[in-house]
């Protein structure tokens, strides 16, 4: 059987290009591995930076100079030590440089234990331990492996930073509660409790001028109403004050939420203490009464 002019063609070209699907994919594989390749080692970098913070804070040397090789191990476990086609095992030094044991420092010739804050040894064994483990993803599927693990890490090592931040914000001198009143310094303090006192005055005129303004009743009446209308208001800046302080150690989804909770309490109390609605410097009305 002959083969048309036309169809010898659009076989050779159909084989070609078969041929050529594979490469392609290969190349978008090679990308996306060298893709979290780079990510592992950017949250390794990241993790190292914190580790080597703590032992910056250590008063004993040998406690420091612990924490700095163990600092060094995770930016070379999430780096070099990954190398697709080896047998994704750690060095016996780096294995023992990592271990949960790194909690303990030099405590073996100190005696003693690292100055770590509560969160922070917890923080610090899961970030060797999972720096230890992403060499292990070249045996399987790297990208995806790399990808989970990389994404843990950082989460650890978010979740450190946040256990330094509310150690060193608990060691600070105690400050007395700042609440929402119109006598504190920050403008957007005095624009937030404007807001509030005119929603209060103004449900308070409105229930009493309705019942007329007598008896004790009315006025009881008008109160309650004023109540309503404010503690809105009152209860969002107060859980503004709660999520915004570093002694609670939140992570950013805590924060998070804490601020949306506060947002549907009064959204626009929310916004003239976050600068939303102005400085607070141009409206120097005082509260209106009625």
């Amino acid at each position: 059987m002959t083969t048309s002019a036309l169809t010898a063609p659009q076989q050779h070209s159909e084989t070609r290009d078969e041929a050529k699907a594979p490469d392609g994919e290969d190349q978008a594989q090679r990308a996306a591995a060298s893709a979290a390749l780079q990510r592992a080692a950017g949250a390794g970098e990241a993790a190292a930076a914190w580790v080597r913070e703590l032992a910056g804070r250590q008063s004993e040397e040998d406690h420091a100079r612990a924490l700095e090789r163990a600092a060094d191990a995770i930016a070379r476990a999430s780096s070099r030590e990954i190398i697709p086609g080896s047998d994704g095992l750690l060095t016996e030094e780096l294995r023992y440089t990592l271990a949960a044991d790194v909690v303990l420092g030099a405590s073996h010739t100190t005696g003693t234990l690292p100055e770590l804050h509560g969160g922070e040894r917890l923080a610090l064994v899961a970030v060797c331990a999972l720096a230890a483990a992403l060499p292990s993803c070249v045996l399987g599927d790297l990208e995806r492996e790399l990808t989970v693990l990389t994404g843990e890490l950082a989460a650890a090592t978010e979740a450190g930073r946040g256990a330094t931040a509310a150690g060193d914000a608990r060691v600070l001198p105690v400050r007395k509660p700042r609440t929402l009143g119109h006598e504190h310094g920050d403008p957007l303090d005095r624009l937030a409790y404007r807001r509030v006192f005119d929603s209060a005055a103004e449900s308070f005129e409105i229930a009493l001028h309705y019942q007329d303004g007598r008896g004790e009743q009315a006025r009881a009446e008008a109160l309650h109403n004023a109540l309503a209308a404010a503690g809105p208001g009152i209860a969002a800046a107060a859980m503004l004050r709660v999520a915004d302080d570093p002694a609670l150690g939140l992570d950013p989804d805590q924060w998070e939420h804490l601020h949306l909770i506060a947002a549907e309490l009064d959204l626009r109390v929310v916004e003239d203490l976050g600068g939303a609605n102005g400085d607070g410097l141009t409206d120097p009305a005082r509260p209106r009464l009625a």
